[in-house]
């Protein structure tokens, strides 16, 4: 795909990001609207889009599932182990550089990941990125509030986490690929109505949550620029050449690099303010990362 055209689609998307903005300036969002859309997306609307993700013509290959979910696994458990040199290489101060890895590491694969592959690559690659959730959850919720503290927070996961709402649509949709079922069509078609909701539905959320912060309160430091620039494009590239010396089919290389390209996490500066840790600079990171996404995304384009 093109550069042109990624950034067309990725211009359609930053339009309602812009309109969240203006929702919210106009009073018709604010954080509690904010707080009570986002459960509804993760727990009503994104599982339906990971349903419907299956729920197409054709079933994605039960022989996609294992090769993505190592390759995706093997992506994250890379980001972990670089992470360590690159915070000590730009001499972030150790309190600070728990929030710094987390950046680097954790993408928001929901709220933009799933808007991103399903334009650039099709319904298919949603499922490919709902099998990438299971191990996401397990580390971010693992090691997440460890890093945000500096080691001084606990692991905060349990078994319960694994029963999430986006992660028991991803293990029926699992199952449906594994024994071949389809869906009825009334069935999918509602399955693609209300997961419609999610791309929009998020991305507004995103717009109304950034009109929070002040502007000048999130242009950040230079490392965050540095950062920012590592997260978008330094690591995708480089697991995007490890994937190049290995076996793993095109297609999933293409839908993992564009998923290890995405923006830091937003549940950061949730864990940050869970913990009592200041989330200035994961709020900044998020900020800048989603800003610039929409030109760092049709870069890796060009690359894939």
């Amino acid at each position: 795909m093109s550069f042109f055209e990624t950034f067309a689609q990725m211009s359609v998307l930053f339009m309602m990001v812009i309109v969240g903005f203006c929702c919210n300036k106009l009073h018709y969002m604010d954080q509690d609207f904010n707080r009570k859309f986002s459960s509804l997306i993760l727990n009503i609307t994104a599982p339906f889009l990971i349903l419907s993700s299956v729920m197409g013509s054709t079933l994605p290959a039960k022989e996609d599932i294992l090769p993505v979910l190592i390759a995706g696994l093997s992506s994250m458990i890379f980001a972990m182990i670089v992470a360590i040199p690159i915070t000590m290489l730009l001499r972030i101060k150790k309190a600070d550089a728990g929030v710094y890895r987390f950046m680097l590491i954790f993408g928001n694969i929901n709220f933009i990941g799933f808007p991103v592959v399903g334009l650039m690559f099709g319904q298919e690659a949603i499922f490919y990125a709902s099998v990438l959730t299971i191990p996401f959850y397990f580390f971010i919720f693992l090691l997440g509030v460890i890093m945000v503290t500096s080691g001084r927070g606990k692991a905060t996961f349990s078994w319960r986490m694994c029963l999430s709402p986006c992660l028991i649509a991803t293990y029926i949709a699992i199952l449906l690929v594994l024994f071949e079922v389809k869906a009825p069509a009334t069935v999918s078609e509602a399955c693609k109505l209300i997961g419609g909701l999610t791309v929009s539905g998020s991305l507004l959320i995103i717009g109304s949550t950034l009109a929070e912060l002040p502007v000048l309160h999130m242009l950040g430091t230079p490392r965050l620029y540095a950062i920012t620039a590592i997260k978008l494009l330094g690591l995708p590239a480089v697991i995007y050449g490890i994937f190049c010396l290995t076996p793993l089919e095109k297609k999933y290389a293409d839908v993992l690099v564009i998923l290890a390209g995405m923006p830091v996490a937003s549940i950061g500066t949730m864990l940050c303010l869970k913990n009592g840790v200041d989330s200035k600079t994961m709020a900044q990171g998020t900020f800048l990362s989603t800003l610039f996404s929409i030109v760092s995304i049709p870069l890796l384009a060009i690359l894939l």
